[in-house]
């Protein structure tokens, strides 16, 4: 059995991802849930066997989670929350609406949260703070984050919105989703998106975890990190 406080990692190849997933994992010793895996190449069936190319993957085994510290009672999130964000609107001039509540977490799994705080801001000017695909808004919720923790002395688990918006661009993302698996569907090849928060390459994910023909993953780094939608055929047996 592979010592997984070690954190070791491994690359192997397979004729698809699936078997070279599984692959690793008998050779790791470990079961799926305890590691992370990165699709390096999906591989290619080539035509008519000519042209096939091996899928690569790394499987990095997770460290033992560390027991996160306590955090504060819920009045104390939530009035820290509150005032981290009407201290900052206030800076910039601006006042709104606010409500802040816990709320489940759609598909969550291994050691992700199951609930979240979402703090919903409602005005007329602070739609300003959105920007272009949201990326004003997300810079604004990274603030917030850390002027919480910074008071609580622990992550708080937090997303902000602005009229709304986050559910605007998960149904624009849902249907952006179905396009390029149509488009994969006809084409055969994969396509790349654009880079997108994690927040929103989960909404690319769920959309399609059920699609019969096509399978999503992520590639690169930080903000470049990006899902692509392949032919399921492409990556499974």
């Amino acid at each position: 059995m592979t010592d997984l406080g070690s954190s070791p990692e491994l690359i192997v190849s397979g004729p698809t991802i699936e078997a070279a997933i599984q692959a690793g994992l008998a050779r790791l010793g470990v079961p799926r849930e305890a590691v992370e895996i990165e699709v390096l190449d999906p591989g290619s069936p080539g035509f008519l066997g000519l042209g096939a190319r091996e899928a690569r993957v790394r499987l990095i085994v997770r460290r033992p989670p560390e027991t996160p510290p306590p955090l504060p009672a819920p009045e104390q999130v939530e009035e820290a929350i509150a005032e981290a964000i009407h201290g900052l609107l206030e800076s910039l001039g601006m006042s709104a609406r606010l409500s802040i509540a816990q709320e489940p977490v759609e598909g969550t799994e291994g050691s992700e949260p199951s609930t979240i705080w979402a703090a919903r801001i409602e005005g007329p000017t602070a739609g300003r703070l959105i920007g272009h695909h949201g990326r004003t808004l997300y810079a604004f919720q990274t603030l917030v984050r850390a002027i919480v923790a910074r008071r609580l002395g622990a992550f708080v688990p937090l997303i902000v919105d602005i009229n709304g918006y986050r559910a605007k661009r998960a149904e624009a993302l849902r249907r952006l989703a179905l396009k390029k698996a149509e488009q994969v569907m006809a084409t055969g090849r994969p396509v790349e998106l654009e880079p997108m928060p994690a927040a929103e390459r989960r909404v690319i994910h769920m959309a399609l975890k059920d699609h019969p023909r096509v399978t999503t993953y992520s590639i690169g780094e930080g903000e470049e990190r990006r899902v692509v939608i392949a032919m399921r055929w492409t990556t499974e047996e």
